[in-house]
């Protein structure tokens, strides 16, 4: 064998007293990777042996030879990982980190976090095959490929519909891939690329790796976080129970800038040009929605409207939002100024959710209302007798909202007449997600309901005995939602 892997770390590092340069080790990581996959896919499997005296180095590139017929894909990536965790750190891997996991890796972006925790994850909640490793590192050098957000913000687009598309026949069953015990995240998570980025109620702000659920990153901002965090490119906002905006970059988990905005903000931001909008909680029974330069934190503008949980929504050039004075508001994003005003019947603490020139929103008196985005006209009312927190999921044919009774009401968007009532085991707090012909219901029973066009269920998943509040966030390859035990990853089947 001519130079040994060992070998050329010895000279590139110094004899092991340097760490190898990190896009060496990301790179070096891809080429193992690439030979595990050649080695697995042969028949009968190979598992070769990953102790770099033994890893011959051919072209300055990694030649993985040899090794026994019997093995586990699993242990083979265990030991990558633990391989490259300790290039980046210049610490020996330990025979402790195959049970309990190395210690966090501080690697330059979170994406090269996540792939380490990843790799190097004991518990099988690792990647599953070389290959997807492969995949995963070669992200990892090319940061610039980055795909954008499937779902970015609270309920997935400026306009809060709450709607995805789907498969033609719609998703028949609900499997679930991962959970990550976290504790309590009442907020909507956020999918960015690779990540899953979660508020929870005692505080963090929470980044996972999307497709493993390994937690890479943690930052301790607040008492408690109900705000749903918002996201454009690298930059996410949210809001936390002590009043304050704050910005992260996702990118290395930095923070940008924090502010103080009133006494609560559980309203989810939302971008918009250079700014960013969220609604907040003052005293004495006050609030406003503000307007702040996204990329310093300063105030552009503010418009009292008294207390805002609501979080705004897009229709068109104005920017919709509900207040606990009992109205939804239309406004200019501008100036703030108001454009009209729309009394219902109680607390609007529900989200707007626009489709076209139609707004449905919903109070806590059970009031449900269609409204012309344009001139705040009521297109109709629609009256269930509960409250209602949860916001509308819209297709261009039903409306669907879930309710403090228990129920999930599906509501003909042209009239409002009811279309179905579908039945869960507690109140609905979470806001619903139409997919294609179907929708997701998450009820405070602990369980997410897939129910069809006409309001049947035709599939359950218990997720939590604790509950869930939260909402699901949905890309292609599945969706994530928080329960009262933290946050779980489900896949949608046909």
């Amino acid at each position: 064998m001519g130079e040994s892997l060992e070998d050329h770390l010895r000279r590139t590092t110094h004899n092991f007293t340097k760490p190898l340069p990190e896009d060496q080790v990301f790179a070096l990581g891809r080429d193992l990777a690439r030979e595990l996959a050649r080695a697995h896919a042969e028949t009968p499997p190979r598992f070769p042996d990953l102790e770099p005296a033994r890893i011959e180095m051919v072209e300055a590139a990694p030649r993985l030879s040899g090794g026994a017929a019997i093995g586990q894909e699993a242990d083979d990536l265990v030991s990558l990982g633990a391989l490259l965790h300790g290039l980046v750190t210049a610490q020996a891997p330990q025979v402790s980190w195959r049970l309990d996991g190395p210690p966090p890796a501080s690697a330059s972006t979170l994406r090269r976090r996540a792939v380490l925790a990843g790799l190097a994850s004991p518990r099988g909640d690792g990647y599953a095959t070389a290959a997807a490793a492969q995949a995963a590192l070669e992200g990892a050098l090319h940061p610039e490929t980055d795909a954008a957000s499937a779902w970015p913000l609270f309920r997935g687009t400026p306009s809060r519909a709450g709607a995805a598309p789907g498969p033609p026949d719609g998703p028949a069953t609900l499997v679930p891939v991962w959970q990550a015990p976290l504790g309590a995240v009442i907020a909507s998570p956020l999918l960015a690329a690779d990540l899953v980025i979660a508020g929870t109620a005692d505080g963090r702000l929470l980044f996972l790796d999307r497709g493993t659920g390994v937690r890479i990153h943690e930052v301790k901002v607040a008492s408690a976080l109900e705000s749903s965090p918002a996201l454009r490119d690298r930059t996410l906002v949210v809001g936390t129970d002590e009043g304050e905006l704050l910005a992260v970059d996702i990118r290395d988990g930095r923070l940008l800038y924090r502010t103080k905005q009133g006494a609560l903000v559980r309203s989810s931001p939302l971008f918009l040009g250079d700014r960013v909008l969220v609604g907040t909680v003052e005293d004495k029974g006050a609030g406003a929605l503000v307007a702040i330069d996204v990329r310093t934190g300063k105030p552009v503008w503010r418009r009292s409207l008294g207390p805002v949980f609501s979080s705004p929504a897009l229709a068109g050039g104005l920017v919709l939002v509900g207040s606990d004075d009992e109205s939804l508001y239309a406004l200019d994003p501008e100036k703030g100024g108001v454009v009209w005003k729309s009394p219902l019947s109680g607390r609007v603490r529900a989200t707007p959710a626009v489709l076209g020139d139609v707004v449905v929103v919903a109070d806590f008196k059970g009031r449900v209302a269609a409204i012309a985005a344009k001139e705040g006209r009521t297109l109709w009312i629609q009256e269930l007798g509960q409250p209602v927190y949860s916001s509308a999921a819209l297709t261009p044919a039903v409306a669907v909202v879930g309710c403090h009774d228990g129920h999930v009401y599906g509501l003909d968007l042209g009239t409002g007449a009811r279309l179905f009532d579908a039945t869960t085991g507690g109140p609905v707090i979470s806001s619903p997600l139409g997919v294609g012909n179907r929708f997701l219901a998450a009820s405070t029973d602990g369980q997410l309901y897939l129910l069809d066009a006409a309001g049947r269920t035709i599939a359950r998943a218990v997720v939590a005995s604790e509950g869930i509040q939260s909402s699901p966030a949905l890309d292609a390859t599945g969706l994530v939602i928080g329960s009262g035990r933290g946050l779980h990853a489900l896949r949608l089947g046909a």
